[in-house]
């Protein structure tokens, strides 16, 4: 009997061990499965961090790539305007050309030169005396709205027309703006020395003289004469100071 007993505890003993191991088995591979499934989640979170970077990337390709498209569109359209203004431009020219052509024949046929109305005629040339006073600049740019250019005096005879045309100061298309003495026309040609009409005074003194008293940027703009009235020569004088002015374009002829 004591025998038996002592198995039947071996066995209980023996019963308890097992459970105690398998327990401990599934509680390792209870852990083993929790850390993977942890791993597994931290995975996923990184896929999705980087699935959202990679669609943020697609979406900034996708605008960058919109905005080359319409930065090409609107080369190539403003490439198409050009050609298309100078086309134009070419046309326009052309049908002034022929008007030109037309004019000249008219005038050569009926003997007369054709200016615009307010404009006078002289020695093949057009000429406006303006009635409004400006500075140098704004006259240069006012004769150009005009059809034509400050007036380039050329001859004596032109320079007598001029003066005998007008009783006040006006302006006239010289200047030394660039480099002081160096006096040009408004079409960039150089004063020819052979005919120029500068005032000579009785003292010696002549202009121009680049008086600074006024101003000390000098004189650097040309007129016909001066404030005191007399017109038949020329002075050098402040180019922000109001004059009447003197516009010239070739006559129709």
């Amino acid at each position: 009997m004591d025998v038996v007993y002592g198995n039947s505890d071996y066995i209980r003993s023996a019963t308890s061990s097992s459970d105690k191991c398998s327990r401990y088995k599934d509680q390792k591979t209870f852990k083993k499965e929790a850390a993977l499934h942890k791993w597994a989640k931290v995975l996923l979170i990184v896929l999705s961090v980087c699935l959202v970077f990679a669609l943020g990337s697609v979406c900034t390709l996708a605008v960058l790539l919109t905005h080359a498209t319409h930065f090409n569109v609107s080369v190539s359209d403003q490439g198409h305007n050009a050609t298309d203004y100078k086309e134009q431009f070419d046309v326009l020219h052309n049908q002034h050309e022929e008007t030109l052509r037309k004019l000249n024949r008219l005038n050569h046929s009926t003997g007369c030169a054709l200016c615009s109305v307010h404009w006078i005629h002289f020695g093949g040339k057009c000429y406006f005396f303006s009635t409004v006073k400006m500075n140098w600049t704004q006259s240069r740019d006012h004769c150009v709205t005009l059809g034509g250019h400050l007036v380039i005096i050329n001859s004596q005879a032109e320079q007598d027309f001029l003066t005998s045309k007008v009783k006040v100061t006006h302006w006239i298309g010289l200047n030394d703006l660039d480099t002081e003495g160096h006096w040009f026309w408004v079409n960039n040609q150089p004063l020819n020395d052979s005919v120029e009409f500068w005032i000579k005074r009785e003292n010696g003194v002549r202009e121009p003289d680049n008086w600074t008293k006024g101003h000390p940027a000098g004189e650097d703009c040309a007129s016909l004469g001066h404030p005191a009235g007399e017109t038949d020569f020329w002075t050098d004088a402040f180019c922000f100071q109001e004059k009447r002015f003197v516009c010239e374009a070739a006559a129709a002829v």
